[in-house]
């Protein structure tokens, strides 16, 4: 059993993994579509953050210590955290125990929806006001928020982070741009 520590120490040696109830999972780098959505979601979200300085936007598998005791900690495809929670000029070692207003998570090839579901209940249990879950392969974006039910939103209709990320919204077709 690892702790999140430990796990910081050894995590980047490793290549794509997540510390899961003090156990090491390994996961499959990202595919190419996953890849092209994961940057256009950071893309949408930081072009918005950038026009109105209301926090950090972090992509790349950032990892959130959701839970200790025994430790997991998961790394989220994108996540907006407002400098109310974690301030502008804060010096953050290793993983960060503050969730984001905002976990964005890309349905990969080798995911199943009951391994995301588990990581959208640890997202909510750590304080993660909401989640989205972007599907390539069905061109939808479920909306999870924490204490409600989900919504599931087509490429047509207009998704919304506020007020999580004040003003942004976005086709969900965006996401899934060429």
């Amino acid at each position: 059993m690892l702790r999140a520590e430990e796990f910081a120490r050894v995590a980047g040696v490793l290549g794509p993994c997540e510390l899961v109830r003090g156990e090491i999972v390994r996961m499959s780098p990202g595919g190419f579509r996953h890849s092209k959505v994961t940057g256009r979601a950071f893309f949408l979200l930081e072009v918005h953050n950038q026009a109105h300085r209301l926090g950090h936007v972090l992509a790349g598998e950032a990892g959130f210590i959701v839970r200790r005791g025994p430790d997991t900690v998961r790394g989220a495809d994108v996540a907006f955290i407002s400098y109310q929670r974690v301030p502008k000029d804060a010096q953050v070692a290793g993983f960060l125990e503050q969730a984001p207003e905002l976990v964005i998570e890309v349905l990969g090839e080798d995911r199943s929806w009951s391994e995301m579901e588990e990581k959208i209940s640890e997202y909510h249990a750590a304080g993660v006001d909401m989640v989205w879950v972007l599907d390539p392969r069905t061109l939808t974006l479920q909306v999870c928020p924490r204490g409600s039910s989900p919504v599931l939103l087509r490429e047509a209709d207009i998704a919304s982070a506020d007020p999580q990320v004040p003003g942004f919204s976005c086709r969900v077709a965006d996401f899934f741009a060429d």
